[in-house]
């Protein structure tokens, strides 16, 4: 078991959540030093003791969001009890997709980064890596559902299921950003349900 955090990792850690209340608020062209040492009761020197510039607070704060919103997770062995591989791979993109409505705020920031990553190269390597590492958390559970059925699944790879699975999650984050009084999780859900159960297609 961890023991209690340091008191500089506590402050740094208290300065990210200022600064990530301050980009829930105002977006990323609020952060500024000021801004977020207001936010945090400290001074602005001391946000600069921990970043050296407003850029690098950014970076630190989008390593905070992602590990907080599409970080990758060990669903084999959180599932590992229930038996029907449809079921299991199932039941992990419900979980995700039933969190987004309740963490809209960092779900609209994390879109704010993915425009910012269009023109910032260590943003856009963040993004990346974090999306890859979510889609083969779902890797397992894709292996196991393709070799459950060989016929049923003939010619699907385990990489392009874990690719879907992770890419519908990813638009239903878009849609509750965009169209939120539009996305349902249950009618998203039984609709995903439905494609799953259909019969195979004829090539």
């Amino acid at each position: 078991m961890p023991g209690p955090r340091a008191p500089a990792e506590q402050r740094r850690e208290d300065i990210l959540r200022a600064a990530f209340a301050v980009a829930a608020r105002e977006r990323l062209g609020g952060v500024s030093a000021r801004a977020v040492a207001a936010e945090a009761g400290v001074s602005a020197g001391l946000v600069f003791f921990y970043f050296a510039s407003i850029d690098q607070l950014l970076v630190a704060l989008l390593d905070w969001l992602l590990a907080r919103t599409i970080a990758a997770t060990d669903f084999a062995n959180r599932l590992a009890d229930v038996a029907d591989p449809a079921a299991r791979i199932m039941l992990a993109i419900r979980r995700d997709v039933a969190w987004l409505p309740k963490q809209r705020e960092r779900v609209e920031l994390f879109f704010d980064y993915w425009v910012l990553g269009t023109r910032h190269p260590a943003i856009r390597r963040a993004i990346r890596h974090a999306l890859d590492q979510y889609r083969d958390s779902f890797r397992p559970l894709a292996e196991s559902l393709v070799s459950s059925d060989a016929e049923r699944y003939a010619g699907m790879s385990a990489e392009g299921l874990a690719s879907v699975a992770a890419s519908f999650v990813e638009g239903c984050a878009l849609q509750i950003v965009m169209d939120p009084s539009q996305f349902d999780v249950e009618r998203s859900m039984a609709t995903l349900a439905s494609l799953v159960r259909a019969p195979a297609a004829v090539a």
